[in-house]
């Protein structure tokens, strides 16, 4: 028995392929793991520390696990428990994310109810009033969707205003829950923002190897800093961190991984 995701069930299956094994699993903490050999063949275990328990990772192949093999098995291990370790935090993001994008959706009806109400009414000064409301309900709407995961966190950055510089293309192979959430952080980042004359902030983008860095180019500090610290929360259960500067935000980003390409 087995206690993993999707994409980790295919990140294994994958694996034991690759490597010519008969079988590659991850047994959750306190299941029963195979015994070390069989008639059948031989089996490697690679205890592993997922969150604050110790599951197994069991390689089973029809040969005698050659060093360089037991080698690789042990790094894959180390591999899979971040893998293991940041799906519920992932999937707990993306259901935050399908149940914003279901109130835009029902919003749809608040917005039917404004169009009647205008064509209901004849004085310049309710047409005006109706026609604000409107367009103040299509931005909630539009907040509300996270624009990472119809066109890309990049362009999702750049819709925002933000000029975005360095390893742009590294935004493309973020895992699709740690790229919303450097969206939240960066639409936090610009309501948190103080710029001159309560104009909105201008930021800019660095992408990096490790790390997206925020920077206000026209803002003198982050006025709130408490919806950055729920998001940094949520980055730093995704296996990364967020920093926030003196005049900006610093995302260190989890491990590269091959799965969840967005």
């Amino acid at each position: 028995m087995t206690a993993t995701s999707p994409g980790l069930d295919r990140a294994l299956a994958l694996a034991a392929r690759a490597l010519r094994l008969t079988a590659l699993a991850l047994h959750p903490a306190g299941a029963v793991v195979p015994a070390q050999r069989d008639s059948e063949g031989y089996l490697l275990a690679v205890p592993i520390r997922v969150g604050d328990a110790v599951h197994v990772l069991t390689a089973e192949a029809d040969q005698p696990f050659e060093p360089a093999l037991a080698e690789m098995l042990v790094e894959l291990a180390r591999l899979f428990a971040g893998l293991a370790d940041s799906a519920p935090a992932s999937q707990a993001v993306l259901d935050l994310e399908a149940d914003r994008a279901q109130i835009a959706a029902e919003l749809d009806a608040v917005a039917d109810a404004l169009i009647t109400a205008k064509h209901a009414v004849v004085e310049p000064a309710e047409i005006a009033a109706v026609d604000h409301a409107l367009t103040l309900l299509r931005r909630e709407q539009r907040q509300l969707r996270a624009h990472t995961l119809d066109a890309g966190l990049a362009s999702a950055l750049q819709h925002a205003g933000m000029v975005v510089v360095g390893d742009v293309a590294r935004l493309a192979g973020l895992p699709p829950a740690v790229a919303v959430v450097v969206e939240r952080v960066a639409e936090a980042l610009a309501r948190g923002a103080v710029g001159d004359a309560d104009e909105p902030a201008q930021i800019s983008v660095e992408v990096t190897e490790l790390e997206v860095k925020f920077r206000l180019e026209s803002a003198d500090k982050i006025r709130d800093a408490s919806e950055l610290d729920r998001w940094g929360r949520r980055i730093s259960a995704l296996g990364g961190e967020l920093v926030v500067q003196a005049r900006g935000v610093d995302v260190k980003l989890p491990a590269r991984r091959d799965e969840g390409r967005r």
